[in-house]
C-alpha cells in the first residue's frame, strides 16, 4: 500500500461503462448488468460491496462504500482481480491503484489506461 494513497484525492476518468444506478460514485464500480451474484464480491469486500435485493433475494452486487481505508482499498483490488465476468472496473487514475492493476494483468479492466491505449480499447469491444 502506497503511504500517499487517499481516495479524497483519486481523480476520476470518464467510465467506460454505466454503473450499477444504486452503487455510489468514485473510482471502483459495478458496470450494469453484469454481475452474475457470485458472492465473490460481498465475501471478500464486505465493508464496500453489498447486495441490491429484490423481493428479498441477492439480485445483483454494488458498490455501497468506495474503499476509505489501506485494508478496503486492497479488498477492492481483490474484487476486481476475482470478478469471473470483469464487472468490477477501475476508473480512476490513482498511480498505485493503476499499476497494481496492471501488474495483475487487469490494465483493461481501468478506464484510465483504457483510454490511453488503443489496444486495450480495442480489447474490450
Amino acid at each position: 500500500m502506497h503511504p500517499n494513497w487517499n481516495l479524497s484525492e483519486d481523480r476520476l476518468v470518464e467510465p467506460l461503462f454505466e454503473r450499477e444506478p444504486d452503487s455510489v460514485p468514485g473510482p471502483f464500480y459495478v458496470i450494469k448488468d453484469t454481475c452474475i451474484t457470485c458472492a465473490l464480491p460481498v465475501e471478500t469486500a464486505p465493508a464496500n460491496v453489498t447486495w441490491r435485493m429484490c423481493d428479498g433475494c441477492p439480485d445483483r452486487c454494488r458498490v455501497e462504500r468506495q474503499p476509505e481505508s489501506a485494508p478496503e482499498l486492497e479488498a477492492m483490488i481483490e474484487v476486481v482481480r476475482g470478478s469471473c465476468v470483469d464487472a468490477y472496473r477501475y476508473c480512476g487514475a490513482d498511480a498505485y491503484v493503476l499499476k497494481k492493476l496492471s501488474e495483475l494483468g487487469l490494465g483493461r479492466l481501468c478506464d484510465a489506461l483504457v483510454h490511453a491505449n488503443p489496444v486495450l480499447r480495442d480489447q474490450i469491444k
